[in-house]
């Protein structure tokens, strides 16, 4: 080839080649400002990333994105820690947390697929160390390798709170027998299986002990030849703890308010349900071979036929064997979230096309992956993915004025609604403020989370009432004085004497209310003590006794805060009365061993 028509191709390859680079960059950058929330306006663009960070106080994120059945592109934000400032790189690992479990899924599909699993045999078949216990549910219909695939089995143990990087770590059967030094309870089967679904990690930790006595060796080395190595995710593994050579690259877990989880991050020995650490690249690339293999154009792992089986509800419409699935219309989304101590991702992606999206971030503020997820939607035109847009209307000056006031929610809450820049501002008791945005003459809706308050006028202004929800429920609210106040906040403003005496009133004229039942006055007692108000704590705890004199847990908690207080003598009489309630309250023997040392 002459040496001008050879420089010419290389110009038009070079020219091409940053033609396309241009075009992603600028999906990138649009993605970046494009945040959406789940409740969409006509007109809105969205917000930056940045700022979304800020607002959840994330300090890391990292993103991968698929197109075409490719990666096109990966990025990452922000900081692995808060502490060091170390920025995140698309290598930086990050925890998968429940993530993991479709990976397991996908080993067990192919050990059935190669014959060496039935998913309908009795899981209690392969197991050798361990049995899953029976009992009379067990009776009816035993637990298989389906059921606890698609989270059917009955099993218990939701998930796991994972281990200080320098506590003892217990085997995987003293995880599931609950014996020291594991801090989650027994799995046992306490529904009938094979009827709902109930998602349970230690349904999945079953399926861990069921590989590793099948093939006999570590799960890191089955996940490593199975998966990992066959798909090039260079930046995955599922050895715990960390190796060594591996921390440099791991992103440190934060806890609310950008504090780092002691030791950096938790050890998950549960590999099964939340053991892998990875970048969202790897898990890209997993979700790709998964999209082809049902397109029968790629069976790395599997065949196509035990791909579709995963993707394939199993019980309830919204759990296959292994993912979860998401219908959208016409279109269908396999897709899971995942949540460790100090970590929160998620990975969606579409069935038959070739786009998805891996979000990873060192935080368990989740807030901020979804509203990622549908930026990237938008940019990508995910079908039906995104939900209508409503268009806001312009209310009334003295309509929007009418609306205002405060309101009776329930017997402890109260709503005070105000009016700026055409939008509604709702302050609720104990929440943050929320903003409605009109979209009709009566109705509004909130663009955090699809709640709606509905006006309904009476006769006159102090008849007015207000319909508050979202689709699972709404409350009827009443126009009350605007210097009325509720028990609560009674009780935060120096009056808690009178507080008291209003609670009582509300058992008294109905004793079934919520705001007087045990769970929430415990719930009300404990979010005092988190704010460090001792006082008004002790005083909802002492209320609880007297309005459940034989619950155990009522002294229990009045026994925790009386002890925070200085109070020992008080808190030592209050653990005792636990114990006589309830004598297997170990919880209360070993705060009085505490106490009496003192």
């Amino acid at each position: 080839m002459p040496r001008t028509l050879l420089t010419l191709a290389s110009v038009l390859l070079f020219l091409t080649t940053s033609f396309a680079q241009q075009k992603i960059e600028s999906r990138i950058r649009r993605v970046e400002e494009g945040l959406l929330p789940p409740v969409l306006l006509k007109g809105e663009g969205g917000w930056t990333l940045q700022k979304r960070m800020k607002h959840y106080r994330v300090p890391g994120v990292s993103i991968a994105v698929i197109n075409n059945h490719a990666v096109e592109w990966a990025r990452a934000y922000g900081v692995k820690d808060a502490a060091t400032g170390e920025p995140v790189t698309t290598e930086t690992v990050f925890q998968a947390a429940s993530i993991s479990k479709t990976l397991n899924a996908t080993v067990i599909m192919k050990r059935v697929m190669e014959g060496k699993l039935s998913l309908d045999e009795n899981v209690n078949t392969y197991l050798k160390s361990w049995q899953l216990p029976d009992n009379d549910f067990t009776a009816k219909k035993k637990v298989t390798i389906a059921n606890l695939l698609s989270h059917t089995g009955g099993t218990t143990v939701s998930g796991f709170p994972g281990y200080s990087v320098t506590a003892p770590l217990p085997s995987v059967q003293q995880i599931l027998k609950g014996e020291p030094p594991a801090n989650t309870a027994p799995v046992i089967v306490n529904t009938d299986p094979g009827v709902r679904f109930r998602y349970s990690g230690g349904g999945t930790t079953i399926l861990q002990l069921v590989l590793t006595e099948l093939e006999k060796r570590p799960y890191a080395k089955i996940m490593n030849e199975t998966v990992i190595g066959p798909l090039n995710m260079s930046n995955s593994t599922f050895s715990q703890p960390l190796p060594d050579e591996w921390k440099s690259r791991a992103a440190t877990g934060h806890r609310p308010e950008d504090k780092p989880v002691e030791g950096k991050w938790h050890v998950y020995p549960e590999l099964a349900a939340a053991g892998l650490w990875t970048t969202p690249t790897d898990l890209a690339k997993f979700a790709i071979e998964h999209q082809l293999s049902v397109q029968g154009n790629s069976n790395k792992i599997l065949k196509r036929e035990f791909d579709e089986k995963m993707m394939t509800p199993y019980i309830g419409g919204s759990y296959g064997l292994g993912w979860g699935v998401q219908k959208m219309g016409d279109a269908v989304y396999f897709q899971h979230d995942g949540g460790n101590e100090g970590f929160s991702c998620s990975l969606v992606a579409h069935i038959k096309s070739g786009y998805g999206a891996v979000v990873m971030i060192n935080a368990n503020s989740v807030g901020i992956i979804p509203e990622i997820m549908r930026s990237i939607a938008r940019e990508y035109e995910w079908e039906n993915y995104l939900p209508a847009p409503y268009e806001p209307v312009v209310l009334a000056e003295e309509k929007l004025q009418r609306m205002t006031g405060r309101f009776l929610l329930g017997s402890d809450r109260a709503v005070t609604v105000s009016a700026a820049g055409g939008r509604i501002l709702a302050d609720v008791t104990r929440m943050s403020r929320i903003e409605f945005v009109p979209i009709s003459q009566t109705e509004s809706i909130s663009l955090e989370d699809g709640a709606r308050v509905t006006f309904i006028a009476g006769d006159t202004p102090a008849d007015d009432s207000l319909r508050i929800g979202d689709g699972t429920g709404a409350m009827r609210a009443s126009r009350i004085d605007l210097d009325r106040k509720v028990p609560y906040e009674l009780l935060i403003t120096g009056a808690p004497d009178e507080a008291v005496e209003r609670y009582r009133a509300i058992k008294k004229s109905d004793p079934a209310d919520r705001a007087v039942g045990e769970s929430a006055l415990n719930e009300l007692g404990y979010e005092l003590l988190r704010q460090n108000k001792l006082k008004e704590a002790i005083v909802i705890f002492r209320l609880n006794v007297e309005f459940y004199p034989i619950s155990s847990n009522v002294y229990d908690s009045l026994g925790e805060v009386l002890a925070k207080s200085g109070e020992t003598e008080e808190a030592i009489k209050s653990y005792r009365k636990s114990l006589e309630l309830n004598p297997n309250n170990s919880g209360a023997v070993e705060a009085l061993k505490k106490l009496q040392k003192k």
